[in-house]
């Protein structure tokens, strides 16, 4: 059977590539610790991220009480929330013009300083303008640092870890939504603010002893950097070890910029197998935001608030948030060794049926008035197995697809593309879910929410290949004919050479 992304080759094809590595020996040699810190490091801005994401939560409530320092009304509370999105969608077309020039990891700092800004204007905000600016600011800082991240954990990772570092995005994401979502419970608004602001200081102090990656040196033609880079990461003190390795990623690149004579953003749309990619691309996360992750992420407090549970509202949510970082660590432990293209479609489907749970709950009780006594524990039940769902899987898989499927000379145009269409739809999805609700109910938005994620589920199935313990450079040479016999000539050599 033909697999739609690959015309004829099929996923059998794919392996084909393995059985003529010329290094695996170095696979069994070296270390991964130098692997492991960096994309531990780098990824600390995306707990910050997370704090981003769950602060309305506790904040928005807040704010629209009496107490509060300065009275927000609903309206506004939708522009605050949602103007996170819009500032996100500047933040990822921005990115592109700086990742393939100053590099992934100073990248990574400018992304960072809006985001310092930003929560330097919500600790002393005075009225609610205030708040549109800075949720617009560290917006801006989440869509740039996202995108740059997915390309820097891809390039600084072997084909065997790829996917476990990858998974410290989402890692690090679930520790800021529990840690501020606890923080929101028991603490105050003001140290809410100032715990996030100092998580950022910690990460602009540690960013600049990271390495870069050896693909960015390689692009800018500084192949001792490259093979100085590669060695630290690999733990190898031998470059003659690494050699093969370092010659089949300057292949992939040159064979990349010979082939490209147009603009990189360009070269997605007048390559054949990079539309295919951008259609993979699309669907993955449509299926992944169309689920409606980060509305239920904002209105969580609200959500669970409407259960008759002696439990506090504030207090579901840190146990919906909290099953988030175990389930990550979880996750590492097989994403690199389970088909992605299956395991993604299992969780969508299995994250539908709860989403479709908790719209049942809200139509007995609202719609068929119905006595829901015995059933109000459904609401934070559903939404924490969502939660796992959506954390082994399908919330996951998208970035490591995103970081594979696309040569460096388009992946940042790509990432920013994929980044541009998730922001568009977090925003229509926060910004419409308080009218959708007041107009046809919460019952029906969350029925839409699953209908999605159980619809891009098959749709992704079909379309999508599995890349499980594919080197990148194997990757490419599967959707290009040319590059695959260089690839698979260099390695005869290389084979023959050893011998």
């Amino acid at each position: 059977m033909k697999k739609f992304y690959f015309g004829s080759y099929d996923i059998s094809h794919q392996r084909q590539y393995s059985n003529e590595r010329v290094n695996e020996d170095t696979e069994n040699e070296g270390s991964r610790t130098k692997q492991y810190i960096a994309a531990v490091c780098a990824s600390i801005t995306i707990i910050v991220c997370g704090a981003g994401q769950t602060w309305s939560s506790p904040a928005i409530p807040h704010l629209t009480r009496e107490h509060s320092l300065f009275l927000v009304t609903d309206a506004q509370a939708i522009w605050i929330v949602s103007l996170y999105n819009v500032g996100d969608l500047i933040g990822a077309l921005l990115n592109p013009l700086f990742i393939d020039r100053i590099g992934r990891k100073y990248t990574l700092l400018l992304s960072a300083l809006p985001c310092l800004i930003g929560w330097c204007l919500i600790i002393f905000a005075q009225n609610y303008i205030h708040l549109y600016i800075a949720r617009l600011i560290t917006g801006i800082s989440q869509g740039s640092s996202l995108n740059c991240l997915i390309i820097y954990l891809t390039e600084i990772s072997d084909k065997n870890v790829r996917g476990m570092l990858v998974n410290m995005i989402q890692i690090s994401f679930h520790i800021g939504l529990f840690i501020f979502t606890a923080i929101g419970a028991f603490a105050s608004y003001k140290i809410l603010n100032i715990f996030s602001i100092s998580i950022l200081i910690i990460f602009l102090m540690i960013l600049p002893s990271l390495p870069e990656t050896p693909y960015f040196y390689l692009l800018k033609g500084k192949k001792t950097d490259a093979m100085k880079c590669l060695m630290k990461l690999r733990g190898i003190n031998s470059s003659n070890k690494l050699e093969p390795e370092i010659r089949e990623m300057e292949l992939v690149i040159e064979e990349d910029k010979k082939n490209t004579k147009t603009f990189a953003f360009f070269e997605l749309f007048t390559k054949s197998y990079n539309r295919k990619g951008l259609i993979i691309m699309f669907f993955m996360r449509a299926t992944m935001m169309l689920s409606g992750y980060v509305c239920i992420v904002a209105y969580s407090e609200d959500i669970l608030s409407q259960n008759s549970l002696p439990i506090k509202a504030g207090v579901q949510v840190m146990i919906v948030n909290g099953i988030g970082f175990p389930a990550s660590l979880c996750t590492a432990l097989f994403i690199d060794k389970i088909n992605r293209r299956i395991l993604f479609s299992t969780t969508a489907m299995l994250g539908s049926f709860c989403l479709c749970s908790v719209g049942l709950f809200f139509f007995l009780k609202y719609y068929l008035k119905t006595d829901t006594f015995s059933i109000e524990w459904l609401p934070v039940v559903a939404l924490t197995l969502f939660q796992i769902f959506f954390i082994f899987g399908f919330g996951i898989i998208p970035h490591i697809t995103i970081g594979e499927l696309f040569s460096i000379k388009v992946k940042s145009s790509a990432v920013c593309l994929g980044r541009i269409f998730v922001t568009m739809i977090n925003f229509g999805t926060t910004a419409g879910y308080k009218p959708l609700n007041n107009s046809f109910g919460i019952y029906t938005t969350f029925w839409i929410f699953a209908f999605f994620t159980f619809f891009g589920s098959l749709v992704t199935y079909w379309i999508t290949p599995n890349t499980t313990g594919m080197t990148l450079e194997e990757i490419q040479a599967m959707q290009n004919p040319e590059l695959e016999k260089k690839l698979n000539s260099k390695r005869r050599s290389e084979r023959s050479r050893n011998i």
